[in-house]
Formats: C-alpha cells, structure tokens, sequence
C-alpha cells in the first residue's frame, strides 16, 4: 500500500502542471532569423522550410551531409552556410549554431532542429512571446508518432519536461531550470550577451546547457510544449533508431540536469516501479493505483504528443523501455565514453 500511495502523490506532484503554449499570444514582427543546423536532413527540410514565413531569414547550416541537404535548402530560398571543420572541444550542433548565428540579421534567433516544423501561424506566435517578454524560450516540439515504437519515447519526454521544473508543484517559486534542445528563441542582443554557443560548445544537450547558463547569470527563461504552434516527428518508427537517439544523450542530459529535478525524476521512476512489482500484495487495491496513474499520465501525455488512452494504458511497459535504455546510456556515457550518431562519433 506504500508504495501505491508514493506512486500516486509523486506523479501528481511532479506532473501537476499543464506545459500547453499560451493561447492568446500577440503577433511577433518579420524582423528574426531561423537558423537550422542539418546533417543529411534533406528529407526533413522538404517539410520543415515550407512552414517557415515568407518573411524573415532562414540560414540552414551544412554540417558535413552526404546527401542533398544544401541543394534543398537552396531550392527553398535559404541562406546556406557551409559549416568549417569541426573543432577540438565543440559538438556538432553548437558549432553549426554558432556559425550560423554570426551571419545572422535578425533581431530575433529561432534555432530549430530541421526534425521539427511550424504550425499555422507558430513562428508568429514564438517570435511575438520573446519579442514581448525579452525573454529566452525553449519549446519542446509537440510529438507526432505513427508507429508504436515511437510512442516508446513516452517516459523520456516525461522527464525531459520534469527536469525542467514547469510540471511540478510549486514551480513558481523555483522557477525553469532547464530548456529543451530542438527550439530555443531569444533576442540576438541576449544570445550574444550570454556567451553563444560557445559558451556551452562542449555540452552534448546543448540548449539544456544554455538554458540553465542563461537561468544562472538572471535572464529570464520560458519553456512550454509546441502543441498548436510546432510539431516534430523523431526516429521515424525505427526501433533501433529510437533506441540511439535517446541512449546517445540521456545519460549525460540527466548528469547536467539540476539536482533537485534529478532527484524528483528517480523517485518518481522508483514509486511506480516499486508500485509496479508489488501489485500482487497491494491486491484489488491496486487497480486505484493503477488506474490514477493511467489517467494522470494521460493528461499529461496528450499535451506533449498524439498519444491515446490505450498508450497510457500500458504505461508499465514504457517504463521498462525506459529503465533498459537509460542503463545503455548510462553505460555508454560514463563507462565505454562514447556514443556514435548520424556517422559521428560523440565523445
């Protein structure tokens, strides 16, 4: 029965917020820059560019692809930029980010993963949020799945969102502690101010990083789900796929995350879990535990993707995805210290 109850209140109380993007959101002006750091993204920009305003900059940086990636982006009108020779001390991103960033114009800079794509009406939204509020904002894409491999990544995007802090109780007095890496938008005068990406050029969850950098040195930071305003399709119902994009950066993500969500994330996981392999002792009890945290999961989970009732349902199997991989990852990041993505090894 403890731990039916600790199940419960720690996955109340660590998803007691919704994350949805304001509705009501006055209209950002023309005047910003996209900057979209690809490598073998030709696929992925046929639908991301096309979602992008007529008006404003769009900079799609070439980071060493072996397919058509620059010509796709040429075709869509965007600036290209080539990226140089990775540097000793820099992940891929950051440096495509950080080069595209010094040919930038806008006032406004929107990074954006080339996985991700505008709805109707996104940028507008995004650019009016930190136009008005001079603030940082980092938007976790809303997750569209079309497979069930996919919907595996459920728990992940749950602690991605909790490490942040905006899902838990009491997040007005703590505040955001993080940020997410496929949209990060600030004003190019803060983003310079802030040090770039350089001063994070050796973080594998690079806009995490920056986030807390910019929450550390008093810039105010925002964080919210894409629902309504910018969508993302990860992995492509590859299972093997799935399982090398998360394992490649969780482990070294949850290392860099905040101690104190670290720590709200492992007894939430450990709850259920123990919540989860006691059932039969609980006996028809149980089925109240089971059955809050379906439906709490559910409320949370329809706001981050297009997940149903029925993938909630089944949560004791995300949640054993999850522990499997992390443990990879864990492995991976502090014992092997390496991990390999799109052809590049990260060290």
């Amino acid at each position: 029965m403890f731990w039916m109850i600790a199940a419960m209140l720690t996955t109340a109380g660590l998803f007691r917020h919704r994350v949805s993007f304001p509705e009501r959101q006055k209209q950002g002006k023309k005047n910003f820059t996209a900057i979209i750091p690809a490598r073998d993204e030709e696929h992925n920009l046929k639908r991301l560019l096309p979602t992008l305003p007529d008006q404003g900059e769009v900079i799609v940086v070439d980071d060493g692809s072996t397919d058509n990636t620059s010509m796709i982006a040429e075709q869509s009108g965007a600036k290209v930029i080539r990226a140089p020779e990775l540097p000793e001390g820099w992940m891929g991103k950051s440096w495509a980010c950080h080069n595209g960033a010094k040919e930038a114009s806008g006032d406004t800079l929107i990074f954006l993963d080339a996985d991700t794509w505008l709805e109707k009406g996104g940028m507008e939204k995004i650019t009016g949020f930190v136009e008005e509020k001079q603030a940082l904002l980092t938007v976790h894409p809303y997750h569209v799945m079309k497979s069930f491999p996919e919907k595996l990544s459920a728990v992940f995007h749950s602690v991605v969102y909790a490490s942040t802090g905006i899902t838990k109780i009491g997040r007005r007095k703590t505040g955001v502690q993080g940020g997410f890496g496929p949209c990060l938008a600030l004003p190019a005068a803060m983003y310079h101010q802030l040090g770039g990406h350089e001063a994070i050029k050796g973080e594998v969850t690079e806009h995490l990083a920056f986030s807390r950098r910019a929450g550390t040195l008093g810039a105010p930071v925002h964080a919210y789900s894409g629902k309504g305003v910018l969508s993302m399709r990860m992995y492509q119902a590859d299972m093997k796929e799935v399982a090398a994009g998360w394992s490649k950066s969780f482990a070294s993500g949850a290392a860099s995350a905040s101690l104190r969500m670290t720590l709200w994330n492992a007894v939430w996981i450990s709850s259920v879990v123990s919540f989860l392999t006691r059932m039969k002792k609980t006996g028809s009890a149980s089925v109240i535990g089971y059955s809050f945290v379906t439906g709490w999961m559910y409320r949370f989970w329809r706001d981050i993707g297009n997940f149903r009732f029925r993938d909630a349902l089944i949560f004791p199997i995300h949640f054993l995805f999850f522990i499997s991989l992390f443990t990879c990852s864990v492995i991976r990041t502090f014992f092997l210290r390496s991990s390999t993505w799109k052809g590049r090894v990260i060290s």
